[in-house]
Order: structure tokens, then sequence, then C-alpha cells
């Protein structure tokens, strides 16, 4: 994977637009990335992993860090990258989430995040395919044409030498500790935690199995009773409560037996009992009927001669009817006849002929009332025409100005095209303006800062000035006072260091104001400080005027003025420019919409073309349809005419047909005439039909006349009076036939009664009973037939059964529950075996992982394990390197014992190295400065080569090596950069991030990033 271009705005500690072309820095391979610490070097870095997977190279750095507190806040921060892989050049953008301005008001808004991956035909395309614009699909994307995931990528582009220099010192829990950071192996620590976790559970589960088992064994000792049962007796104790409650039970039934025997013979005692006082009852109302019969066989013999009577009644009450409806009928026709003056001999089929004409014209009536509304339709029709007539000839009109309107607007539109021509020119003229006024005000700061620089130059000369002139005078003034420093050392009897002798008769004192040795050297000191600070601020002043010099010669003879002018200029042109472009689009728009308004046209002109001619047909049309259909009318009136008059001449219904005859004269409707032949129609036939039920009338009153004659004759009555007189009323023969059916029911009831198989039983043995009872009482023995007796022994049967049932219940509800117990602590045997049997593989495993000695005798854990095997790996890569870089002196060894003087538990990460000319081991820790940084840098490439092959052998085109390099003597560091020199084979790309002065003599091509006076930074490449 390589790195092909980086750009980036507002972000981090770069307000500004950054942009550094990896491919041009890394032509010879090897590139610096350089600058004082905290002035963004890991941001370049940091820009490169959140473009590529949207987080930070540290695991806890949050991205709101992303956005710049130098830009503008309404400025769009992004990171933009051009990458290469095995699978093709990618370009991915992204933006990170940041508060920006709101545009209405004041506050801010969260602007959230966004991503961009496109695939390019080369590094160079600026275009290319989209891929995806969603942040998920894009990491899956990276990931897989990559090869590596965030922190696989960290381990191997950006190599981790500071971690391994750390590890090489560590004591051996904090290597462990490093390297499970390095290799990303906490999951397998967290594994064991899993399964210590998993272990605690089982254990907790087993202890809660064997209180299941207690609580089970608890409740079957109370369900049974048996406070000494235990797992093994309790199938025993079960078995005898069900042999108890089988006997129980058995008892039961015998006294259920006792009970249902007392039952039947109460049963049998109330039963005999009752069908002897039913017998007696039935002999009493059969006493009843007998002295009521004679009464009751004179209601029948009254009943069946009123019904012969009734029979005559209704056959003369159906005559007397019937000759009533003749004498209506025949006055209702003479009526009839009357009033619509209908003669005697009016012709039978006058109605006929009425009605067949009548059917002949009425399907015209329909015809003549639609000839109104069709005559308003073609008026109305006529009067479309003209109207489409008359826009027919405004759109002709319009279509022929379209032409020159099309024109005018082309020509316009060719006009602004013109003038946006100029856009990209003006836009260049601008830029060229605004980088001439940002030059004019860095000069301005420049010339600022220059003066500012002076003064500090002027000001600590005369400082150092005078703290020089103050330790001349401190000196002068010790040197001037010395006899009486050395006349107050003087002490009687000693030789005088000047003369040396031993008297001092006239020994000179010190001055009050004689300066001290210690004065002298504060003084001496702030003199050196003041002439640093002159030499600092001179070589401040020297920088600050070089750069004046050059923005002078940047910005030339402009001054504020022609450069206010220039860009206003460049301004009013760049706007007259876009204001063309954005005329040339509304021109366009004004095109395509006058266009679309021609055809529009067109289709109207058309559409009122097909219009006219389709108006102009229809209206001929209906009007010769209309024309014919008011002749066929008037055929049909002359013809009703014609046939009234002929009925009136035959004498049917003169004054009606009077009057259909002057409405077919008068021009009255169609449909009006037909009413009045229709009425007529209706009044003949009523006269025909009246005369019809006349004589069907007449032939009813003679044949009813002869049914009275009959059944006088068979009911034997000699005239209807005799009949009338035997008839009863309705209540009276009702009242009658009650009495009777009375009197037949309750014979009925008695009869079946005594015919009762138990009521003749009863009377059977009556006799017997009597007899018995005779005996008993001689006897003084209980009756037969006692029905206290028989309810007391039943009472005292179920009283038993009662008693029997609960001691039966009870041992049953007892067996049942203790067999439940039983089974639930079956079953919680069972599974407190099952969970033993399950946790013992979690509790070994868990044992294993934490390296309980007991089954581990190893004593490492699973994840120090896996850290072994993974280091062993790095170790062996790094090895090779070492033997290449320090020529095959030194190589690195790893063992699972302890390290020396370490208390703490086993690791098996110890480490030593060998070294071959001496052949001894050696601590890590007793390496030199540079031996150190040789020693991390291959681990971190070693741990780089093992990551790439174990992520399919992911080819790196880019690597990124950090600080070290300080601690390296000239030679080591030829060696270094040979061996990352050699790195670069096969077009790798090597950055080195370092602020070592030397670096950058042997290195040239470089990114250089530097603080500005406001605060933030900005990047320079040299390629």
């Amino acid at each position: 994977m390589y790195l092909h271009r980086l750009e980036l705005r507002a972000v981090g500690p770069y307000p500004d637009l950054v942009s550094i072309d990896f491919a041009s820095l890394a032509a010879s391979g090897v590139f610096l990335l350089e600058g004082p610490t905290g002035s963004g070097k890991s941001t370049i870095i940091d820009a490169v992993v959140y473009a590529l997977y949207g987080g930070l190279a540290g695991s806890d750095a949050s991205t709101d860090r992303l956005h710049s507190q130098h830009a503008d806040p309404a400025v769009e921060p992004f990171v933009d990258l051009v990458f290469e892989t095995s699978a093709g050049v990618y370009r991915v953008r992204r933006t990170p989430p940041y508060d920006r301005p709101k545009q209405r008001g004041t506050g801010t808004i969260r602007q959230q995040s966004s991503a961009q991956l496109v695939r390019l035909a080369d590094p160079s395309d600026l275009v290319g395919e989209p891929i995806s614009h969603r942040a998920p699909e894009i990491g899956i994307e990276i990931a897989r044409v990559i090869g590596l995931n965030r922190d696989q990528f960290l381990q191997t582009v950006v190599l981790p030498q500071g971690e391994f220099q750390r590890f090489l010192r560590a004591p051996g829990e904090d290597r462990r500790k490093l390297l499970q950071s390095l290799f990303g192996t906490a999951i397998y620590d967290r594994t064991a935690d899993e399964l210590a976790a998993r272990r605690r559970t089982a254990v907790a589960e087993v202890e809660a199995a064997d209180a299941r088992v207690r609580d089970a064994l608890g409740r079957f000792q109370q369900a049974s009773g048996d406070d000494d049962a235990d797992e093994s007796t309790a199938p025993d104790v079960v078995a005898g409560l069900r042999g108890s409650a089988t006997a129980l039970e058995q008892a039961r039934t015998r006294a259920r037996a006792d009970a249902e025997h007392a039952v039947a013979h109460l049963h049998d005692v109330t039963t005999r009992l009752a069908a002897l006082d039913r017998r007696r009852g039935l002999l009493a109302r059969q006493d009843a009927l007998a002295a009521d019969a004679p009464t009751i066989a004179g209601h029948r013999t009254a009943l069946g001669l009123a019904d012969h009577a009734a029979v005559v009644v209704a056959v003369a009450d159906g005559a007397a009817a019937a000759e009533d409806r003749l004498t209506a009928l025949v006055g209702e026709r003479s009526a009839v006849r009357d009033r619509h003056d209908v003669t005697d001999h009016a012709p039978w089929d006058t109605s006929d002929r009425l009605a067949a004409v009548r059917s002949e014209v009425r399907h015209l009536v329909d015809l003549e009332q639609s000839l109104d509304q069709r005559a308003a339709a073609v008026q109305s029709a006529t009067s479309d025409l003209e109207r489409t007539q008359t826009r027919l000839a405004e759109a002709a009109t319009a279509l022929a100005s379209r032409p020159d309107e099309r024109a005018a607007i082309v020509l316009d539109a060719e006009r602004s095209a013109e003038s946006a021509a100029d856009t990209g020119a003006a836009e260049r003229a601008v830029e060229t303006a605004r980088e001439l006024a940002d030059l004019l005000a860095a000069r301005r700061v420049a010339a600022e800062r220059t003066s500012d620089r002076a003064a500090a130059v002027t000001a600590a000369a005369a400082h150092a000035a005078a703290a020089l002139a103050t330790e001349n005078d401190l000196r002068a003034r010790r040197i001037a006072g010395l006899a009486g420093e050395l006349g107050a050392a003087l002490v009687p009897g000693d030789p005088c260091p000047v003369c040396g002798a031993v008297e001092h008769p006239a020994v000179a004192r010190p001055q009050d104001d004689h300066p001290s040795a210690e004065q002298i050297d504060t003084a001496a000191v702030a003199r050196a400080d003041a002439e640093r600070a002159l030499a600092a601020a001179t070589a401040d002043h020297a920088v600050a005027q070089a750069e004046l010099v050059r923005l002078t010669e940047a910005v030339g003879e402009h001054d504020d003025d022609s450069v206010a002018r220039q860009r206003a200029e460049a301004d009013a042109r760049l706007a007259a420019a876009r204001a063309a472009a954005a005329a040339v689009q509304e021109h366009g728009r004004r095109l395509q919409a006058h266009d679309r308004a021609t055809r529009a046209l067109e289709d109207d002109h058309t559409e009122l073309v097909t219009r006219s001619r389709l108006l102009a047909d229809r209206i001929e049309g209906d009007q010769v349809r209309l024309d014919e259909d008011r002749a066929r009318v008037q055929d049909a009136r002359r013809t009703v005419g014609a046939v009234v008059e002929q009925a009136r001449t035959a004498g049917a219904g003169a004054e009606a047909l009077a009057a259909a005859d002057r409405d077919a004269d008068d021009g009255a409707t169609l449909a009006e005439v037909i009413t009045r032949v229709d009425a007529l129609v209706a009044v003949l036939r009523t006269v025909a039909d009246l005369d019809d039920r006349v004589t069907a009338a007449e032939r009813d009153v003679a044949d009813r006349k002869a049914e009275v004659d009959a059944a006088l004759q068979a009911q034997g009555f000699t005239d209807v009076t005799a009949a009338r007189t035997a008839a009863l009323g309705r209540a009276d023969a009702d009242r009658l036939r009650a009495l009777v059916a009375a009197a037949d029911r309750e014979q009925a009831v008695v009869e079946a009664g005594l015919a009762e198989p138990a009521v003749v039983a009863a009377a059977a043995a009556d006799a017997d009973e009597a007899a018995a009872a005779e005996d008993a009482a001689a006897a003084d023995a209980p009756a037969v037939l006692d029905r206290d007796a028989a309810q007391a022994a039943r009472d005292a049967a179920a009283a038993a059964l009662d008693d029997a049932t609960r001691a039966a219940a009870a041992a049953a509800d007892r067996a049942i529950a203790a067999e439940k117990c039983a089974t639930e602590l079956s079953r919680a045997v069972r599974a407190r075996d099952t969970t033993s049997a399950e946790s013992r593989a979690v509790v070994r495993l868990a044992d294993i992982a934490a390296a309980n000695t007991n089954v581990n005798p190893t004593g490492i854990t699973l994840g120090t394990y896996v850290l072994m095997r993974r280091f062993e790996d790095v170790v062996a890569a790094a090895n090779d390197r070492l033997r290449a870089m320090l020529a095959g002196r030194f190589t690195l060894e790893t063992s699972d014992e302890r390290e020396s003087g370490t208390r703490a538990r086993r690791t098996g990460l110890a480490l030593a190295v060998r070294d071959h000319l001496t052949d001894s081991t050696r601590d890590p820790r007793s390496l030199s400065g540079g031996e150190t940084f040789t020693f991390s840098l291959c681990l971190a490439l070693g741990l780089a080569d093992v990551v790439q092959a174990e992520a399919g052998g992911v080819s790196l085109g880019t690597l990124f090596v950090d600080e070290g390099f300080g601690t390296l003597d000239p030679e080591t560091l030829d060696d270094v950069i040979g061996q990352l020199s050699r790195l670069t084979a096969g077009g790798r790309q090597v950055g080195i991030v370092s602020h070592v002065e030397e670096l950058k003599q042997r290195i040239p091509e470089r990114i250089a990033v530097r603080r500005t006076p406001e605060g933030g930074s900005r990047v320079t490449t040299t390629v």
C-alpha cells in the first residue's frame, strides 16, 4: 500500500490548506518529517489514519479534536488521501464532525461527519468512479483492499519503535503489558477472565444444585411424615404410603356399598307408600266421574245436533251473499256505462284496435320528447364551432411569431456565453489579487516584527552594556580595595601575604562598599545572560529582516491602493463573468421553456383543426336526423287521429274520443294524445270486465240455491229456519265441548293411573301389608314399611362413608405428595450430577488458562502463552535485521523463566542479548542509547513483518519510523539509515519522524512543520 497525496484543512494545528505529495518526497525512498515537539508532526499521521479508517492513531483519541481551533469556524475541515494497493488506486475524503455558525441568527449547529471513496484510473486523476458515500461501507472496503484493519495498520505502517525502547528496559510484568498493547492480544486475557467467570458460575451452579437437593429432601420428609428418609430410602417410603392408601380405599369402597344399600331401601319404602296414596286418590276421582256421567251425555247430544245445523246455516249464508254480489255488480255496470256514454251496441273490438295503434306509435313518444333537446344541442355545437374557429385563428397568429422570438433568445445566450468564457481568467486574477493582499498584510506584520526586533536588539545592547559596566566597576573597586580585604584577613602573628612581615603596625581596613567575590560572580553571570539575550535578539532581528526582504521582493512595486484597485477590478470581472454564466443558464432555461411553449401551441393548433372538422361533420349529421324524426312524429299523430275518428263513429265512448280527436287536431304532443287513448281503452275494458263478472255471478246464485236444498235433505231439517233454531252460539258450544273434554281427560287419567304397575302392585299387596302389620304389632317388632327407620339407617351409612372417604383421601394425598416430592428429589439429584459433570470441563479449562499449578504446572497463563509464541516470531524477524545492522555481533534470545530479581509471577517473556563476540548474555537494560534504539527498531520492523505475514503477505509501500535517532553515534546512524534504505527496495517509502539536526543534512527530502505567530502550524516540503 503506497501513499501518493495527502490534503487537509482546518485540522489540528493547521488552519489553512496543507498538501503533501508523498510520491515526490519518496523519490529516493527515504524522507524526513521534522519539526519542534508539539508542532503537529503526529497530526499528519493521524490524518492518514483518519482518512483510511475514520479514527485516530490513539485508541482513546476522539475525532472531535481534529477540527482546528485556529481556523475560521465556518471553514469545513477535511482530510483527502490518494493511495494505491494491488486492488487499484483510490481516493478517500472524510470530514470530521464540527460545530459551524448558523446561517441565520447566532449560535452554532452540529455538522455531522461525511465520507466518500472513489476509484481512480491513476494517482493524477481528479475524478473517478464513486464507490460509496457511507462510512461503514467505506471502512469495510478499505480494510479489504489494504488487507489490514486499523490495529494492524498502526502496527505496521507507523512502527512503534518507542514502545519497544520502553519494552527493552521494562521489568517482566510491564513487558507483558507493553507487548499486549503492541500485539493486540488482550482478547486472550479477556478469554481467561471469561473462563474464570464461567468457573465461578459453574461452582455456584453446583452449590445451587446441592442446595436444591437438600430443599427437595426436606419437602419429601415433610410430605411423607418420615424425618429419617433420605435419597436412598425415598422409594421404599413412597411404596409404604401407597399400600396404606390402597387399604383405606378398599374400606371406603365397602362403606360406599353399605350406603348405597341403605339409600335403595329408603327409596323402596318411599315408593311403595306413595303408590298406596296414589291408588286411594284415583279411586275417589273414579267415583266422582260416575256421578256426573248423565249430564255429560246430554251435552254430547246437543253438540251433535248443533254440528248438523251448522252445515245447513253455512250453505244458506253463502247463497244469500251470492245474491247480494250479483245485485251490486249489475248496479256498478250501469253506472259505468252512463258515466262514460258507452252504448250497449258498441263494437267489442274497439278497445283492441285503439290499443294496437297506441302500441305502434308509443315508441315515438321518447323520440318526440328529445327533439327540443337535440335542437338545442345542434345550436350549442354551432356556437362551439364558431369559438373553436376563433381560437384556431389566434393560435395560427401566435405560431407565426415564435421563430423571431426564439432567435432573440439564442442571440442573448451567445452574447452571455462570450462573457462567461472569461470566468477562469477572472478567478485567476482574483486569486492573484488575494495573494498580493495577503503578501502586503504579511509584509506589514513582518515590518512591525522587524521594528520590534530592532527595538529589542537596542534594548538588549543597552542592557548588555550596562551589565558589562557594572561588572567592570565591581572588579575595579575590588582591586582598589584589595589591601583592605587582605588586611581584614590578617591574624596577628601570621605573615603578610604581600610583604611577608609578621608584624602589622598599620593594617588596612576594607571600605564599607567593597564588593565581594560573590557579587562579582553574580555580575558576570548577569553580563553573560545579557550577552546571550543580545545574541538571541540579534538573531531574531536577522530572521525578521530576512522575512521582510523576502516579502518586499515578492510584493514588488505594489501598494495597498494598487492592490485594492486590482482586487476590485478582478472581483468586478469575476462577478460579471459569473453573472454571464448564470445568464447563460437562464437563457438556456428560457429557450427550453420557449420550445416547450411552441410545441404546446402546435399541439393546440392541430387539436383545434381536428375539433373544428369534427364539430362541422357532427352538426350536419345531427340536423338531418332531427328533421327526419320530426316528420315521423307528425305521421304518428295523423295515424292516431284516424283510428280515434273510426271509434267515435262506432259509439264507443263518444265524449272521450272527441277529446282525443281534438287533441290530435290542436297540435298536442303525441304523449298527450296517447294518454287520452289509454284512458278510453281502460273504460272500454272496464265495461267488458263488468259484463263478464255479472254473468259469472248469475251462475253462482243458481248453484248455491241447489246446495241449500241438498244440505237440508242431508242433515235432516225441513227448512232453513229449523236448522237455525238447532244451531248453538260459539260461546255455548265452546262451553259444552270444554265440559265434555274435561270429563274425557279425567276418565283417561284415572284409568291410566289405576293401570300403572306400581299402583296395581300396591293394590295386590295391600292385604299382605295389613297382615304383616298385625303380626309386627303382636310381636312388638318394627313395621315393614317404617320410613323413619329406613332414613336413620341411610344417614348412619352416609356418615360412615364420609369418614372412610376422608381417611382414604388423606392417605392418597400424602402418597401423591410424597411421590411428587420423590420425583422432584430424583430430578434434583440427576440435575446435580449433570451440573457437576458439566462444570468439570469449565473448571479445568479456566484453571489451565489462569495458570493454576494444580492443573497447569508450567505456571504460564493463556495470554502470556500467546504473547510468547507471537514474541518468538517477532524476535526471530528482529534478529534477521540485527545481523545486518550490527554485523552479526548481537542477537536476542527469549526464555519462559523468571527474570533475575523479579518476584512477580512468571511472565514467560524474559529477554536477553547474546553477544557472539564474547559468547555471553547481557540484560537488555545494559544496552547503550544507540544500541537500545537499534534493537527497538529491529523489533518494530520484525513486528511489521509478522503482522504482514499474518495478514496474508500484504505489501506495504509506506512506513513511518518514530523518534530515537538522537541517541546514535554517526557510524551507527549511517548503518541504521543504510538498513532503512534497504527497506526501500522494490519502491517502498520510509518516513523518519525526528528533529535530529544531522538527519536534515543526510536526508534532503523532508516535510518541515513550524509554528506560526498566530498559534497554528504550517507545512513546507523540500524535494
